[in-house]
């Protein structure tokens, strides 16, 4: 490991003292700032932002897109609890982070946020965020085991990479593996920027654990130590309501969870779900992990 790098357990650790609230390096800056710098700094550790504080931009039956600094836009369907879509834009390109349930005319609703070249990557191909993928010429999204096309689209599709990264033009996304929602769960990562997009890999606040939960944990540790090194203050996930912004706080939380579930420390309670097959489901701090309890291992 290079001496720039801190060790798995390190990171973990470093990230308990920000969920206590002490910062790795300097303060990390409230949300609101990090996506409009105008904006003026509240408790470094707030993670909320009123969306009623930043321009409604477009508006139809099917979405509402915000405008949240010069350069980022968030849409939010109606049909699967808020869907979010984001649409991130450079110098040259614009990347279209998700599309949704089912959101008529996209492309051209996005042709009037931004007139540069756009390409369209999925964090994974579940319905509420690959819903309208038709309305595109081509996709991005990851080849994974027992991940298919979104049914019926006809366009090309490309198949990204771990690490791979989109080159807006000032202004790099890179790709991060993390599965446990799905095999192909991604993260986009910008770094410049200190931010994230997280699609549903750590829930918003409601994890579906699909994958077994030693591959979470996996996958949580080596956000952690991504979220230390880049200096990811936050994560914008794929439900986003203004007040569950993914910190690692969250994540180191998710992580507890899971290894807890996993060592047989922590049981959680029946459910049924005859969608998903889940049956147990943990809450803590207003975060419910919910696992299906024959697949832990």
């Amino acid at each position: 490991m290079s001496s720039n790098k801190i060790s798995r357990r390190s990171a973990i650790k470093r990230m308990a003292a920000v969920a206590a609230g002490v910062a790795v390096a300097d303060k990390i800056p409230a949300l609101a700032s990090v996506l409009s710098p105008e904006l003026p700094q509240d408790d470094p550790t707030v993670s909320t932002l009123q969306m009623e504080d930043f321009p409604e931009v477009y508006k139809d039956d099917d979405v509402v897109f915000h405008q949240l600094n010069p350069h980022l836009w968030i849409g939010n369907g109606h049909l699967m609890y808020n869907e979010s879509i984001y649409l991130v834009e450079g110098n040259d390109k614009a990347l279209l982070i998700d599309t949704g349930t089912r959101i008529a005319n996209l492309d051209k609703i996005v042709t009037r946020l931004t007139k540069k070249p756009v390409t369209v990557a999925l964090t994974h191909t579940h319905g509420d965020h690959a819903g309208s993928v038709g309305c595109f010429d081509s996709i991005w999204m990851t080849q994974a085991e027992g991940i298919r096309v979104p049914r019926g689209y006809t366009g090309k599709v490309n198949y990204m990479s771990n690490h791979q990264k989109f080159d807006l033009g000032g202004r790099v996304l890179e790709v991060f593996y993390a599965p446990g929602h799905t095999t192909d769960s991604v993260l986009f990562i910008d770094e410049a920027n200190h931010i994230g997009f997280s699609g549903d890999a750590f829930g918003s606040t409601n994890l579906l654990m699909n994958l077994n939960v030693s591959t979470f944990i996996k996958s949580a540790e080596e956000t952690l130590q991504m979220m230390y090194d880049k200096q990811i203050y936050y994560m914008l996930p794929g439900h986003f309501d203004g007040t569950n912004a993914e910190t690692t706080k969250r994540v180191y939380d998710l992580r507890e969870i899971a290894q807890g579930v996993l060592d047989g420390k922590l049981v959680g309670e029946k459910t049924s779900d005859s969608q998903t097959a889940l049956n147990r489901r943990f809450t803590y701090q207003g975060v419910r992990f919910n696992y299906n309890a024959g697949k832990v291992l």
